[in-house]
């Protein structure tokens, strides 16, 4: 079984006011792409209630960085409370939803994903050693680069949100 290092553990976006889900979803995955990372996408459900929706995402983009090493990025989206509304802005209609948005991303690094080192009990003690006196400067790089990663996300995102408080 992989190790699992959480690197970001649970960093909150709260949002309330206007926003196009499609817009959010089309730039959390063009940033993934631009990274080179493989989109998975868990949970995308859509809830309908008289008057309003909610919506739920669960995004875990990931990306092998070596035969060892995979990183995922975990994006738990929340819409509460919303609704519909056509805003004109300069003459043209645009259909978004108001109501409040919470996004939360958590952050690992997987070591041993294939579980190559597991198969017999002196192996995984020489992963051990290995893990905690070769790699350790590798595995310290490695997450440093992730958390940047996710505070990129998480700034683009933050700011594609706050751009439509002022519609």
């Amino acid at each position: 079984m992989a190790e699992t290092l959480t690197v970001v553990d649970g960093r909150r976006l709260e949002y309330e006011g206007l926003f196009d889900p499609r817009e959010l979803y089309t730039i959390i995955d063009q940033m993934f792409k631009q990274h080179s990372f493989d989109k998975h996408e868990f949970k995308n459900v859509e809830h309908v209630y008289k008057g309003y929706k909610q919506l739920e995402m669960d995004l875990r983009p990931y990306k092998r960085l070596s035969d060892y090493y995979r990183t995922e990025i975990r994006i738990e989206i929340t819409g509460r409370e919303l609704k519909e509304v056509v805003v004109e802005k300069k003459g043209l209609k645009k259909k978004l939803y108001n109501g409040k948005l919470e996004i939360i991303f958590t952050s690992f690094l997987l070591t041993d994903y294939e579980g190559a080192w597991e198969t017999k009990p002196f192996y995984y003690l020489i992963r051990m050693l290995i893990d905690k006196f070769v790699y350790k400067a590798y595995t310290r790089e490695v997450q440093n680069e992730i958390i940047k990663l996710t505070n990129e996300v998480y700034d683009e995102i933050r700011s594609y949100l706050n751009m439509h408080r002022y519609y």
